[in-house]
């Protein structure tokens, strides 16, 4: 809170900075401006905007699905905790970086990244879940290995994120940007136009022991693996991007609950990731997956069809290739097919996704040459850009054309500028069709851009049970 300096007198008053007493009599110290008016003259001031009250402030919230974190001037300290009060000076020391809560509010994420001293070692993340109270220290119920088996060699931008209802795995991506200066990532990494993305999807931590982490429990050896598979399991993967790198949409992406869709530059994978007593593999994977229990041991896998007792992870995967979806939608769709000669480049965006209906709605921006119409008197192929909006079944595979634009020609632009401004078009179009994230069935998001920017968190807010943890 900021507070007035007081100067103290020689009377031993204290009054406020900029007058002294002395002797019963006052002079008016040269100070710099206290004030924009002091600054600008007698300008008048300007009135205050008049804060809305709480009542407006709570029908807002339930008119749009989000409450406000801001409905007070300052956070109430019976619900504000600082961090040094509840974690142990030698986890601060040790470089743990926290990140949120989590939708249920019983633990507070937190993750270190260990490097080496020398330009050839790897980086290592652990991901760490805290048991939250807020009248006692945070307690370590569990922590993994992200990434495990991959050689990460510049630090990561991290997202933690969960699915709208399904409260028994979470999802972190880890983007590589290519911004490190390391002498291993030079050697390593020559082309700049790729980018690197790692995924690990790992379970929560029950809130109390099942049957069968309980009979474990009972039977493992010191350092054995205590936990069912269904409380117990932990996928990862990598893969590349290209240029234009895609669009990171978590609210798109994880709106369906226990699957995530992946655009991999040349496709958009659907993978869903479940817990069942059958298992079933397709032998048709684009995405390869390690599965492993919370220590790092691989999992057995099993190919075709089994039959056996017991709980399996099942991974499925459906592909929608994106090269051929644009020759069919031209082929099939477009007004101008007959001009068409080939595309050079193409970026896609999800505009909507229904989990209800199953469908995924996207917008394919393509960078093409086709031949002027003959009004036009030229026989030389020009380039353009237009843009094709495509639905995707999850349930059948099935795609269809939504629409299909006009051909635009693009003169003296770079490509840059055509991906920014194709982008900007796509935001609107979200923002027309956009229905407000339901106060429950929304995708909790933690990431650590703030740390990549040379800044902190202030707070770390559980808005559902308004509880803040002061950094």
């Amino acid at each position: 809170m900021r507070r007035r300096r007081l100067r103290q007198a020689a009377n031993g008053s204290a009054v406020p900075g900029g007058w002294c007493m002395s002797g019963g009599s006052a002079e008016r110290r040269k100070m710099a401006p206290s004030s924009n008016s002091d600054r600008e003259g007698n300008k008048p001031k300007q009135a205050k905007k008049p804060r809305q009250h709480l009542i407006k402030l709570l029908n807002k919230g339930q008119i749009s699905g989000q409450l406000s974190h801001r409905l007070f001037r300052k956070l109430p300290p019976r619900v504000c905790v600082s961090l040094k009060t509840i974690v142990n000076d030698e986890f601060l020391r040790a470089g743990h970086i926290f990140l949120g809560f989590t939708k249920c509010g019983r633990y507070v994420l937190s993750y270190t990244s260990d490097c080496g001293d020398d330009d050839f070692s790897f980086y290592i993340y652990h991901l760490y879940w805290w048991e939250f109270n807020i009248h006692s220290k945070l307690r370590q119920v569990r922590h993994v290995r992200l990434f495990m088996g991959e050689e990460i060699y510049s630090d990561l931008y991290l997202t933690v994120c969960e699915w709208p209802s399904d409260r028994s795995k979470i999802i972190i991506f880890g983007f590589n940007t290519r911004s490190s200066s390391s002498m291993l990532m030079n050697m390593m990494m020559s082309d700049e136009n790729n980018r690197d993305i790692y995924i690990t999807v790992v379970t929560m931590p029950p809130f109390q022991s099942c049957k069968a982490c309980s009979e474990l429990a009972a039977t493992t050896r010191p350092g054995g693996s205590a936990q069912c598979l269904q409380h117990g399991f932990m996928l990862n993967t990598k893969y590349q991007v290209v240029y234009p790198f895609p669009t990171f949409q978590p609210a798109f992406q994880l709106k369906r609950d226990q699957v995530v869709l992946l655009n991999t530059s040349y496709s958009l994978v659907a993978c869903a990731v479940s817990v069942h007593a059958a298992e079933y593999e397709d032998e048709k994977i684009l995405l390869p997956f390690t599965m492993t229990d919370l220590k790092g041991r691989s999992l057995q896998a099993l190919r075709g069809e089994a039959q056996g007792q017991g709980q399996f992870v099942t991974v499925e995967q459906l592909t929608l290739d994106f090269e051929y979806v644009i020759n069919e939608v031209i082929r099939n769709d477009a007004a101008w097919s007959k001009q068409f000669c080939s595309f050079s480049d193409y970026d896609i965006v999800i505009l909507e996704v229904c989990p209800e209906m199953n469908q995924v709605v996207i917008n394919i921006g393509l960078l093409l040459l086709a031949f002027p119409t003959p009004e036009e008197g030229q026989i030389r192929p020009n380039t353009y850009h237009t843009s094709l909006k495509v639905s995707w079944d999850l349930s059948t595979g099935a795609f269809r054309t939504v629409g299909v634009g006009d051909l635009t020609e693009v003169k003296v632009q770079s490509s840059g500028s055509v991906w920014t401004s194709y982008r900007k078009s796509c935001v609107n179009t979200v923002m027309k069709w956009l229905v407000p994230e339901n106060s429950t069935r929304y995708i909790n998001r933690m990431t650590n851009e703030a740390l990549h920017k040379g800044s902190s968190l202030k707070v770390l807010a559980d808005g559902d049970r308004y509880t803040w943890i002061v950094l």
